[in-house]
């Protein structure tokens, strides 16, 4: 039997967006089966680092969302072309004004320890992500939220202050997710170590630096998924990874820098299969613009003008990635193509130099570069910065802390004042990059940049439903970020894997890997065939 949900169209008409329902059939899991689809099998992944935290109301990195997004869901979540579709919320709909949104739970959904969700859940998870004495990454997102309420079990009520553009797209973040107040209250820590959800897996173990073992929901309301686990194998450089790979101990892996033409051309990885497709990311090298000497404008854009940015990528990282020129990637709303970008000039960046009081860099302080990478390719990377950045006289030390969580808590601090960052996005809309970011409040200003005018327009593209007068303030927002100059942008992220030849069902969309939904890969194999430590194919009840 296949599913009749209500779906949500959006339509613009004279400036506003009217919000029409319509009829759709989802077929279920098991209705969607591909010829020799079977259940069962262990899944190996590669997570660079351990998490500081599994509790969706804090997660902030990209580790994190990448085991937490299998284990939590929220009222919607999405498709592989980025629409937001259903998840927990089988339908819903909103006022004229955009102000006041109504979500219909689906009935019979239950947390891993097995009680049914209910609309109080979601009252619940959103106030924790609304504290102020305890601010998540979705706070400032949601602070135009002005009621919420479960108007009975089963629904559930938003009142704003006001249209706000990216709601939906907010809503499917794994920072939204549904969490049981009976396991969270008071013991928040063992939470964030052990969490609950109703995602299609369970949370069974975490050994620190070593692994996360997830399970499958056989109660899962989009039916049970087709492996029995995934594992997330912790730490490791991207070589050591690439070689379990290839000794069959891992089921995906990145391609190792200096390897990308390699894989492309060498026959034997002919028998793999390669995925690549760019993705809403950014890598960047940050200034600290509250210390000295990156609070003078004229220092950062020096900076910028010194580097040689396409040779670093094209010559360096060696990943396939793209040159970047703005913060706003290629395929994001917003994103100006023909905005003017910095160039490799030294001679400019002396002179700007000059005029910030350091004539050949005379009495310019060493700089510190922070990284958090074990990637061989990164401290060549790195080195290319020193080498620049000597030639307009400025000496830089490099920095590592490849502890991650310690690694945020430095950043956190303002105590890094350079250091290299990437920002995947974890919805597909411009204010998560730039107001999560760049605006004075957002949850990720590493920069600690603050400009009043960038602000204000930010603030304004919120509320504003119109598409082409939004996207026309994030360039506005842009262009003032660029002139500002907070920080260094390197090159645009694109998502390439290797898969074994047995693995199917993999979707990728712009989010990248951290999004790509693990209930929907299969193993062709026998799991007894497997890697080790695989158990036994176990059919789904129902």
């Amino acid at each position: 039997m296949v599913r009749m949900v209500r779906l949500l169209c959006l339509v613009v008409i004279g400036g506003y967006w009217l919000l029409i329902h319509t009829t759709a059939g989802v077929a279920t899991a098991m209705e969607k089966l591909e010829p020799g689809a079977k259940f069962g099998g262990v899944y190996h992944r590669m997570l660079p680092n351990n998490p500081p935290t599994l509790d969706p109301a804090f997660m902030s990195d990209v580790y994190a969302r990448t085991v937490a997004t299998q284990i939590f869901d929220g009222l919607v979540q999405f498709d592989a072309l980025l629409n937001p579709i259903p998840a927990i919320a089988d339908f819903w709909e909103a006022s004229r004004d955009g102000r006041t949104w109504t979500f219909n739970l689906r009935r019979g959904v239950r947390f891993h320890h097995g009680r049914e969700v209910t609309a109080h859940d979601f009252v619940y998870s959103f106030t924790r992500l609304l504290d102020a004495k305890k601010p998540g990454p979705l706070t400032v997102f949601l602070r135009r939220i002005q009621e919420l309420k479960a108007v009975d079990r089963n629904t559930l009520q938003i009142v704003l202050d006001g249209p706000f553009a990216p709601l939906l797209a907010v809503l499917g973040m794994a920072n939204a997710a549904v969490v049981p107040r009976e396991e969270v209250e008071g013991q928040e820590d063992q939470f964030s170590r052990s969490p609950v959800g109703t995602g299609p897996f369970k949370f069974l173990r975490w050994e620190q630096d070593k692994e996360i073992v997830l399970e499958a929901n056989d109660r899962y309301h989009e039916d049970r998924p087709f492996l029995d686990r995934v594992i997330f194998r912790v730490g490791g450089t991207f070589e050591g990874m690439f070689a379990e790979f290839l000794q069959g101990r891992l089921e995906e892996t990145l391609i190792p820098s200096g390897r990308t033409d390699e894989v492309r051309t060498d026959p034997r990885y002919r028998q793999y299969q390669r995925f690549r497709k760019p993705t809403l990311s950014v890598l960047y090298i940050g200034f600290n613009t509250q210390l000295k000497p990156f609070d003078d404008v004229r220092v950062r854009q020096a900076f910028n003008y010194a580097v040689n940015k396409e040779r670093i990528v094209r010559e360096i990282t060696r990943k396939g990635s793209i040159p970047a020129s703005v913060v706003l990637p290629p395929g994001m709303p917003g994103h100006d193509p023909d905005l003017k970008k910095y160039y490799y000039d030294p001679d400019k960046a002396r002179q700007l130099l000059a005029e910030a009081g350091y004539p050949d860099g005379a009495g310019f302080p060493v700089v510190q570069l922070w990284d958090a990478s074990r990637a061989e390719a990164t401290r060549a990377e790195l080195a290319a910065y020193q080498e620049y950045l000597a030639k307009i006289g400025v000496k830089v030390e490099i920095h590592s802390e490849t502890d991650w969580p310690t690694y945020v808590s430095l950043l956190n601090a303002g105590k890094l004042p350079m250091f290299r960052l990437s920002w995947t996005a974890v919805i597909p809309d411009p204010d998560d990059f730039l107001s999560r970011q760049l605006h004075s409040s957002g949850a990720n200003n590493r920069a600690f940049y603050r400009n009043t005018q960038v602000d204000q327009l930010l603030d304004r593209a919120r509320k504003e439903l119109d598409y082409k007068h939004r996207i026309a303030l994030y360039r506005e927002a842009e262009h003032i970020l660029k002139e500002d100059a907070p920080w260094i942008t390197q090159h645009y992220n694109v998502f390439e894997r290797l898969y074994q030849p047995y693995v199917n069902g993999v979707e990728v969309s712009f989010l990248g890997d951290w999004a790509i939904p693990m209930k929907k890969i299969w193993l062709k194999k026998s799991p007894a065939a497997g890697s080790k430590g695989a158990i036994p194919s176990v059919q789904p009840g129902r």
